[in-house]
């Protein structure tokens, strides 16, 4: 499994992760800076429901690290429709990514017609490859009849592709 690095996220945003042991870490110019948040014991696991869309985006972002498609595709919106594919496309996609290493920088949160944005520049190494590019995760505001699903925070778009 690969470690997740994650860029100052923590630090910036004042959190701490839960109290599950930490996978051991390989030696990355983020890691040596920043601890690396701790793995779920199983992958596959529910996306985050969480208000704090930082942690959300640190979920999703272990979910990458850890190859767990099926959990990474369901951090999109509408269940996962909103990454424009299948979730078997989606699969075939990211899969192509061996032994991703997540770094996960601040984002920007902002309001807007009801509903609240978060955008982070996220980087993606495999290798001696590197994906580098934003990801937008959306919720609705706190209004009458919104859903489930528009309440949670979700990814919007991203401009990364494996």
């Amino acid at each position: 499994m690969a470690p997740l690095a994650v860029l100052g996220l923590l630090a910036a945003c004042g959190k701490s992760e839960s109290t599950a042991p930490e996978p051991p870490a390989r030696p990355t110019a983020a890691s040596s800076a920043t601890p690396a948040p701790s793995v779920p014991a199983s992958p596959a696991a529910a996306p985050s429901v969480s208000r704090d869309p930082a942690k959300v985006l640190v979920d999703w972002a272990r979910a990458v690290s850890l190859r767990d498609w099926d959990t990474a595709f369901a951090y999109w919106g509408e269940h996962g429709e909103a990454s424009g594919m299948t979730r078997d496309q989606f699969r075939a996609a990211w899969n192509r990514l061996n032994d991703p290493v997540v770094e996960v920088g601040p984002g920007q949160q902002e309001g807007a017609a009801g509903s609240s944005y978060y955008t982070a520049p996220v980087t993606i190494t495999d290798g001696a490859r590197r994906l580098s590019g934003e990801v937008v995760l959306r919720r609705a505001n706190d209004v009458p009849g919104a859903t489930l699903e528009q309440l949670r925070w979700h990814i919007e778009s991203s401009t990364l592709e494996p």
